[in-house]
């Protein structure tokens, strides 16, 4: 049908480059689009830290068929990015549409007919990776986000063990955006054994590989006791999109049950990039996020990057130590933990320092001082030989 005629009909909208055609918000959004001239494209998050332009729409393209039809509220935002002619097609003027165009309705139709062969498609290839699917070896990739030496590594991750592992839907706090994500269920840990430096080893499965939760869309990251307990503000958005920008295009976050080495390493880096524009004492978190992830390049036997985490980690619980106001309890763990950390990095004197400092808390628990004892006496044996 030639456009002078398509003009005729009611609907027919134009939208200058850089126009917002429809949002979700648009009050009375039970109508979609077709394209009859230009080009537009579909958002999400538009206008935000974490915009994504997710499609194209070009003359013969449509989009919003789910509002019309099923009145489903748009998720993404649409604009023109050039001038455009759409054709809106509404539940007051499509009978007018359909009966007068039958060319676009059958446009229409195939079109829908290729989105559903699409879908069909998608879903028997996921059926098939799952019937083939067993417990896979996952390889780092680098990524400017890791410091220089840091290599190629393999975590035997297993995404697999349903009954210590559940898949959530999580909201993400910085950008709203919903994603899967695993987490352990603690009350089906099966404790195996605890190293001297009070690692717990758990019968198969590693928890520090699924405790820092990553937002694929705008790469926020944290620890999972701490992922959405902040509150928001537009100063911190954009300090994190501050701090994120120079990775972006060299960070892909794998999701659910696809999680991989890569996305457990990008996960720990981001949350210790960006803690300090997230939380007060900061320290405290990178610490830990410093530990756990000595323990993983222990995993993967890399001794130098394990030794280079673990003295991050030392330097930020001795900056806790020396300007937080700590006490009792926490105190005497912050001790011990110090000084394990020193005993392994071979620090003897600052470990036998603040192992004794553990020991002698009078404020302390029984447990701990009695780990930091056995530790003083080692200690002892090794200055004595």
């Amino acid at each position: 049908m030639e456009m002078g005629s398509l003009l005729k009909l009611s609907g027919i909208k134009r939208f200058l480059k850089g126009q917002v055609i429809a949002t979700g918000s648009d009050a009375g959004s039970d109508s979609m689009f077709i394209m009859l001239q230009g080009t537009a494209g579909a958002y999400e998050n538009y206008r935000m830290l974490n915009e994504q332009q997710t499609a194209a729409y070009e003359a013969g393209g449509f989009f919003g068929e789910m509002s019309l039809f099923l009145g489903r509220k748009r998720e993404a935002t649409f604009v023109a990015l050039t001038d455009v002619i759409t054709l809106e097609v509404s539940k007051m003027n499509a009978f007018e549409v359909f009966s007068k165009l039958p060319e676009i309705t059958f446009s229409l139709l195939e079109g829908l007919c290729k989105r559903i062969d699409a879908m069909s498609e998608a879903r028997h290839a996921l059926r098939t990776e799952e019937k083939e699917s067993a417990p896979r070896i996952f390889i780092s990739a680098s990524s400017p986000l890791f410091p220089e030496e840091h290599g190629q590594y393999i975590l035997p991750i297993d995404n697999s063990k349903s009954g210590q592992l559940f898949l959530e839907t999580v909201k993400c706090p910085i950008c709203r955006h919903s994603f899967t994500n695993l987490t352990v269920l603690e009350s089906k840990l099966v404790q195996q054994s605890k190293d001297a430096d009070q690692r717990i080893r758990y019968q198969d499965i590693e928890p520090i590989y699924y405790e820092v939760v990553t937002c694929p869309a705008c790469l926020y990251s944290a620890m999972s006791d701490l992922f959405k307990g902040i509150e928001v503000t537009k100063r911190m958005s954009e300090a994190l999109a501050d701090a994120i920008m120079p990775y972006k295009g060299s960070v892909e976050i794998q999701e659910g049950a696809q999680r991989d080495t890569f996305t457990i390493f990008a996960g720990y880096y981001l949350a210790i990039l960006e803690a300090p524009q997230c939380f007060h004492e900061y320290q405290r978190i990178t610490a830990r996020l410093w530990r756990n992830l000595s323990r993983i390049y222990d995993d993967c036997s890399d001794d130098q990057m394990m030794r280079y985490a673990l003295q991050k980690s030392a330097d930020e619980y001795m900056y806790a130590y020396s300007n937080f106001d700590i006490g009792g309890k926490p105190l005497q763990q912050l001790c011990y933990v110090i000084g394990e950390i020193s005993y392994k990095l071979g620090d003897l004197q600052r470990a036998r320092q603040f192992l004794y400092a553990a020991f002698t808390n009078k404020e302390g628990t029984p447990v701990v001082k009695r780990q930091a004892e056995d530790r003083l006496d080692e200690i002892k044996r090794v200055l004595n030989t």
